[in-house]
């Protein structure tokens, strides 16, 4: 089984090549379970070999909240060593997410030598000097994911572990002190607003992986649930959603598109 979180898809990309490649049917969406109102507990019960994998993007070179929630309440019935195994997405290098990961692991007592990460376009924009890669490098980056991926993937299937995580420069000060700094004073959705562009289309609500985002009055509102995944900004068709006076002038960006 696969469990996901995406914004901006590229983590979906790479979870529907995951599941394409190890046959594997089951693939679970994380946001699924922390839409407002939403109390289920994460309970699933996997068969014997059966492997546990996890996909999400880095956030402020750290675990995403929503995905560190997800997996303290994850249950798993039936669990006997199974190979469990991440895939991290980033922009550029992905600080000591791997260490964060492999600490949440122990305290539920999994075990795993399988994380790994890959570069993929850069989707973050609010912090001031952040914004989309070019399409230069947004392509360059595509294509080495595509060749990047397979190799990790057989890796996995194989279950021989190597190095392909990307650790980057200053991971301390990125991971231990940035990272607890934006998951507190970032994680929250009262500066998202549409412009005069918004045209209702509701592409904003549909996208949003914890259904945070409504229509109300043909205009999109935000309900204080925002993970800072930024999908309803980059899938916006007409550029419309903004974030304060941060995002007006820089770019937008989806795999698919």
């Amino acid at each position: 089984m696969i469990f996901y979180f995406s914004g901006t898809d590229n983590s979906l990309w790479v979870t529907r090549n995951l599941a394409e490649y190890l046959e594997d049917e089951k693939v679970i969406a994380i946001g699924d379970y922390f839409s407002l109102g939403n109390e289920l507990i994460p309970k699933f019960s996997v068969e014997e070999n059966e492997r546990i994998g996890f996909v999400f993007p880095t956030h402020s070179w750290g675990i995403p909240p929503i995905v560190k929630q997800f997996i303290k309440k994850l249950e798993i019935d039936n669990y006997k060593k199974n190979l469990i195994y991440a895939i991290v997405t980033c922009g550029d290098q992905c600080g000591y997410t791997d260490k964060m990961l492999q600490k949440l692991f122990r305290e539920k007592a999994w075990k795993t030598e399988h994380i790994y990460s890959l570069q993929m376009p850069n989707n973050y924009i609010i912090f001031p000097s952040f914004d989309v890669d070019n399409k230069e490098l947004e392509e360059q980056k595509k294509v080495r994911a595509e060749k990047t991926l397979p190799v990790i993937m057989q890796l996995i299937l194989d279950d021989y572990p190597l190095d392909y995580y990307t650790k980057g420069n200053a991971a301390f000060l990125k991971s231990r002190i940035i990272h607890p700094l934006f998951c507190k004073y970032a994680m929250n959705d009262k500066d998202f607003y549409a412009d005069d562009k918004c045209i209702s289309c509701g592409i904003c609500s549909n996208v949003c992986p914890v259904k945070n985002v409504i229509l109300h009055e043909a205009k999109p509102k935000w309900l204080g649930n925002c993970t800072q995944c930024l999908a309803c900004i980059h899938h916006c068709p007409e550029t419309a959603i903004q974030y304060g006076n941060k995002t007006q002038n820089k770019g937008r960006y989806t795999f698919y598109n």
